[in-house]
């Protein structure tokens, strides 16, 4: 038969395949077909020899058994997915392997499971091409009998385990496997354990760096064994994959059940030298992970033996991946999985400067060696019944986990067990669940490769007036930037009274944000001011800005300040994209430019994005008083500032806010407010670009702890927003943004306004004003267009219950647990509103649900209160 090329494969496949299969090309290279299956079936053979009766090994050498067959696993996959890359180049390749799979004497039943994924790959490429030559429907036909024929090999050996799913009494018997039992023996005239042990020994990391399964926790790591009792995380490595990841999370959706994903960066995709992301294919299964409410987490770049790398190799490991996983989730990961869980003090104290946590596992059920669905299911359930708590591991990267998760799942949940979810903090049974937020493919590439700031308050004057809202002004920017747009806490940079002197405020800006070695040139750097500006008019005429360090005389200020000038020279020395200043205190003569107009479009977002920014943003102009009383203990420009950051500068509705954007909202509002007039615009050296903020979506569940603001703040609010209806100049930026928006809905895109999660924002900013009317009108207009919000239909049901119609209340409370049965802040928000009704039974029954779902918070005592008052 002619040789002939076969391109139909999918390219998704394709690139998932060479992002999995480069550390085994290099082993591969220049062998057949047939050698490179004898290859696989020899790896797949020596794990079951290694594996067969670990459980009755001494800890240490269990330990040693587990590692190597872990590494054998990972080496068989990497070759498992060449091959199913390989046998595309040529059709006779693939005759030549099935011939092999259908006819080799040399293999036995069993020996073929291991081939599984191989036929999934080749029909799922046949399925997406949708090729109907002869030749090719021929070939799919075959692939398919041979599946069947695999499935059926599967079947026989699931019988032998049809007890698993009985109760936990004849679990504990031993079941004979005849079968099996002979393909082992087979195998064990052939391999060994100590002659496989002997030939990976160097391979293996030192003894101290292993040692998963330990209940005691003596470095800070998480292990699962600090789970209430009957309480389960589900755990998947090595991810994602471009088929089974999705499969899994459907499985989990129909259970209702959150897992923490631990992803191999090679798979989610690349970072050139300049820093830019590539993201494979495979990736988009990451962002479905995060809008299920699942977590991600970070298992290295290549999934290698860390401990065996030097500092610069692991540091490179995990940080590749960090930033890959940054770029989908647009926030740190938290989470850390070292490989095969060997690591060191080293290690895991670099993991810990990253900010991440280190979490292993206690129970693991061996997916990666047991081809038996049945056989996995009934080493957990005896691992759940011992240890009674616990984070599981298993693979989404094959497909008998897919076989083992559904019976187990009912059958864990039938015998009391639930499942807990990673809130970003700690394990949580529903309260604070996915704190990762959900997040969409980007439509444009992530605008910066870190975020920077220096944020300023000075209060305490040494010889100018004392101030009274300067320092507190400065510390609530700087917890917005932490808290709303995820700056890393240990890149925002505080200087507060005595500390700001203008050494030291000209060594942040000038010498540490200043430093190309940390700043880069893909990065964002924020500088907010708070505190005393002066303006001297030069003999030229012109005007020139000061602001005021702390230890600044009065009269003589000019060279112990820093002035405008100072300020162009520092903008053009801090190597970021985008530099945004703003400043609250009165300032004139600072060259600014005019800036840019309000638009919506998302290739002017990205034109923007790309483009280099020096903007500065002032309170006030020259002589004005700026004011330093406000809501809360801020002034009136950095409350307005606060509340425009918070979503109401978003003035087109795209979920972001620019600095012009800002500046359009704030500053008519100011000048409404009071005598002074802030000022906007470019500094020499802009490009066209804007500084972008990315808002991110509220995800509180309303209770009866949820902050609100006070008398005055909530008045200063109402007159924000009867301002911005009235403005004229506001009128016309937020007409020019519908138009926009229009536009762009026009071209298919939805109106950010119209979603579900910013309705919930609205309906979170007006809960926080007391306007409990208009926030339920928001909340369960959220749910109609996602009827499947827990977050939505829990905020309507508690708003409604501070209107006092615990009735209504109820009804969406018990929607919202309806909707997710392990929302544990629901069940406390519906006990109160049956306590109100006196129906004390009903009420007594949600607490007592509250505490069983809930590990130890802030709400357990007050549910425990309730109780109390109950009688209960």
């Amino acid at each position: 038969m002619p040789i002939k090329r076969l391109f139909f494969m999918s390219s998704a496949l394709l690139l998932w395949i060479g992002c999995f299969s480069l550390s085994c090309l290099a082993t591969d290279t220049g062998k057949t077909t047939l050698q490179r299956a004898n290859d696989i079936v020899g790896d797949y053979r020596k794990i079951i020899v290694l594996l067969d009766g670990e459980a009755n090994l001494d800890p240490v050498n269990r330990e040693r058994v587990l590692m190597v067959g872990k590494m054998l696993f990972q080496q068989n996959h990497d070759r498992i997915t060449n091959l199913s890359a390989g046998l595309w180049a040529d059709l006779r390749e693939i005759e030549a392997f099935l011939d092999a799979l259908e006819k080799s004497s040399d293999y036995h039943d069993a020996d073929k499971l291991v081939f599984r994924e191989v036929l999934d790959d080749l029909t799922d490429a046949i399925q997406q091409r949708g090729d109907s030559s002869a030749p090719v429907v021929r070939l799919n036909k075959r692939i398919a009998e041979d599946s069947a024929a695999l499935d059926q090999i599967q079947a026989l050996y699931q019988k032998e385990l049809d007890q698993v799913f009985g109760n936990f009494q004849k679990r504990g018997m031993p079941i004979r496997r005849e079968a099996w039992g002979h393909y082992v023996e087979f195998l064990q005239q052939k391999y060994s354990r100590e002659q496989i042990i002997k030939e990976y020994e160097q391979a293996l990391p030192p003894s101290e760096s292993r040692g998963v399964g330990k209940k005691k926790n003596t470095r800070g790591e998480i292990f699962g064994t600090e789970l209430p009792p009957k309480t389960l995380l589900l755990t998947f490595d090595d991810g994602p994959h471009p088929r089974y990841t999705d499969r899994v999370l459907e499985i989990l959706a129909k259970y209702k059940i959150q897992a923490v994903f631990f992803q191999v960066g090679k798979n989610l995709g690349s970072i050139d030298k300049s820093g830019e992301v590539k993201l494979t294919p495979a990736a988009q299964a990451s962002y479905r992970i995060l809008e299920s409410g699942s977590s991600l987490g970070n298992h290295s770049y290549t999934h290698p033996v860390l401990p065996k790398l030097s500092e610069a190799g692991y540091s490179k490991e995990i940080e590749s991946t960090s930033t890959l996983l940054k770029y989908i989730a647009k926030s740190d990961p938290v989470l850390f999985r070292p490989p095969y869980g060997a690591r060191n003090d080293a290690i895991l104290a670099f993991a810990q400067s990253q900010k991440l946590k280190s979490m292993l596992w206690n129970i693991d059920s061996l997916d990666w060696a047991d081809p038996v669905p049945n056989s996995v299911a009934q080493r957990v359930l005896k691992e759940v019944e011992q240890q009674n708590r616990g984070v599981i591991l298993f693979h989404d990267i094959h497909k008998r986990t897919l076989e083992v998760l559904p019976p187990l799942i009912e059958t864990l949940l039938a015998n009391g067990y639930h499942f807990a979810s990673w809130s970003g903090n700690g394990f949580s049974s529903g309260e604070a669940r996915g704190i990762q937020a959900a997040a969409q493919p980007p439509a444009m590439e992530a605008p910066y490769r870190e975020s920077w700031a220096a944020v300023i308050g000075i209060d305490s004057y040494q010889n100018w007036p004392k101030l009274r809202y300067a320092a507190n002004d400065a510390q609530a920017v700087r917890d917005l930037l932490v808290q709303k747009y995820k700056f890393k806490p240990q890149n925002v940079f505080l200087l507060l009274n005595q500390e700001a002197t203008r050494q030291n405020i000209q060594s942040l800006l000038g010498d540490k944000l200043g430093n190309p070695e940390m700043v880069k040139r893909e990065d964002r750097v924020f500088v907010f001011f708070a505190g005393h500006g002066a303006t001297r008019k030069l003999p030229s005429g012109r005007e020139l800005g000061y602001i005021i360090p702390v230890d600044a005389d009065l009269s003589n200020y000019q060279g112990q300040s820093i002035s405008m000038t100072n300020f162009q020279d520092i903008a053009e020395s801090i190597p970021a994209k985008h530099l945004l200043f703003v400043m609250d205190s009165c300032y004139s003569g600072l060259a600014l430019t005019r800036g840019g107009s309000v638009r919506g479009s998302q290739n002017y977002i990205q034109e923007i994005a790309r483009r280099q920014a020096r903007q500065m943003f002032t309170a006030g102009g020259a002589d004005q008083q700026v004011a330093d009383n406000g809501p809360n203990g801020h002034s009136i420009f950095t409350w307005t500032l606060l509340q425009a950051l918070d979503g109401r500068a978003d003035l087109n509705g795209d979920g972001i806010i620019t600095a012009t954007e800002l500046a359009a909202y704030v500053a008519p509002m100011v000048s409404s407010l009071s005598h002074q007039t802030p000022a906007f615009g470019n500094l020499a050296g802009s490009e066209g670009g804007d500084f972008i903020f990315d808002l991110k979506h509220d995800s509180e569940f309303l209770n009866s702890d949820s902050n609100q603001l006070g008398d005055d703040a909530i008045r200063l609010n109402s007159e924000l927003e009867r301002l911005k209806s009235q403005n004229e100049e506001l009128r016309q930026q937020l007409a020019a943004a519908q138009a926009n928006q229009t536009q762009a809905a026009g071209r298919g895109q939805v109106p950010a306004a119209e979603t579900a999660l910013t309705l919930n924002d609205e309906g979170m900013r007006l809960y926080k004003e007391k306007n409990y009317s208009e926030a339920t009108a928001k909340f369960i207009r959220a749910t109609e267009l996602d009827p499947t919000s827990a977050l939505a239909a829990n905020n309507a049901g508690f708003a409604l219950y501070k209107q006092e119609k615990y009735e209504e209340a109820i009804k969406w409370l018990n929607r919202a647990i309806e909707i997710d049965p392990r929302r544990a802040i629901a069940y406390v928000n519906v006990g109160d509103a049956y306590a109100k009704l006196n129906r004390n039974t009903e009420a007594a029954q949600a607490y007592k649900k509250y505490l069983d779902l809930a590990p130890p918070s802030k709400s357990t005592e007050y549910a425990k209160q309730k109780l109390q008052a109950l009688g209960q």
